[in-house]
């Protein structure tokens, strides 16, 4: 029986939310932000933060698919699954969000994930996700802090 685990990644960004939801809202600019993720296109014609569009990227030799299933310009979030190369993962849904601080004119963003899993597979899978969700919010972190 498959494992169903949740991997989630949060970083306090030194940023007002509407500005670091700006750097993020679009689903075709995770290449701008994120430091190893290339190339990444929107199919043609399709907003890129319209509920159907499907972005293409680059990560090291790996080329990925995904679809936008939800987006929220009031609550600054979007949902997406993958169409494509998702390893040993299956009915992979993953969030990336970001709220305000509300003491601060900070911004915590989370990034998540549930996906099935071979429980063989899972620490795997695991380890692979925090240190790609943790690498974008980082470097928007960094990005935030100049």
């Amino acid at each position: 029986m498959p494992y169903q685990p949740r991997v989630l990644v949060s970083q306090v960004i030194p940023g007002p939310v509407d500005e670091v939801w700006e750097r993020v809202r679009e689903f075709d600019s995770i290449d701008e932000w994120h430091p190893v993720i290339a190339d990444c296109t929107i199919d043609d014609g399709e907003s890129p933060v319209q509920v159907g569009a499907v972005r293409d990227f680059t990560a090291g030799d790996r080329t990925v698919r995904e679809r936008l299933v939800a987006h929220s310009d009031v609550d600054r979030y979007y949902q997406y699954t993958m169409e494509s190369d998702a390893g040993a993962k299956t009915d992979y849904l993953s969030e990336l969000r970001v709220d305000p601080i509300t003491e601060s004119d900070r911004t915590l963003a989370t990034w998540s994930a549930h996906y099935h899993v071979d429980a063989a597979d899972a620490a795997a899978e695991a380890e692979h996700l925090q240190k790609v969700f943790s690498g974008g919010l980082n470097t928007l972190h960094d990005e935030f802090s100049d």
